[in-house]
């Protein structure tokens, strides 16, 4: 057996899981993302209602890391969050949709979290900081 220094590869991301990870990569090694990921852990899961793929992005120990999760046709997302442990899911109509919410109120939040499709608006905060931190670089 082989000893090697290769660090394992990684799948191969796609849908709104590529889009979101492209978007973190291009601010990892800002000073401003470490900043707003320091001491943080939260895992939150996303899905894009036009898309066939979820992401769940996830915050420990000062890295954050995005995985893509394939959706089948009878995808629930709470189902799915609570089965992958995620402390948050969010499940939009688009990316348009998703990218606005920063200048949503308190109210509208409120209201989204009644429904099956969103919890945890905190921690979907903090991941939308780090989005908005990329779409302004």
């Amino acid at each position: 057996m082989k000893m090697s220094n290769e660090k394992p590869k990684q799948p191969r991301l796609k849908g709104f899981a590529k889009f979101a990870g492209t978007l973190i990569d291009s601010v990892k090694d800002t000073q401003k993302f470490k900043d707003i990921i320091m001491g943080l852990r939260t895992r939150v899961l996303f899905s894009n209602e036009e898309n066939n793929w979820a992401a769940l992005i996830s915050i420990s120990h000062d890295k954050i890391t995005v995985e893509g999760i394939k959706k089948g046709p009878k995808f629930d997302i709470k189902k799915v969050g609570l089965k992958l442990r995620a402390w948050a899911w969010w499940e939009f109509k688009n990316l348009e949709y998703m990218m606005n919410a920063s200048t949503w109120s308190t109210l509208k939040w409120i209201k989204k979290m009644g429904g099956r499709k969103t919890r945890g608006a905190s921690q979907i905060a903090i991941i939308g900081q780090i989005l908005r931190l990329a779409r302004s670089s």
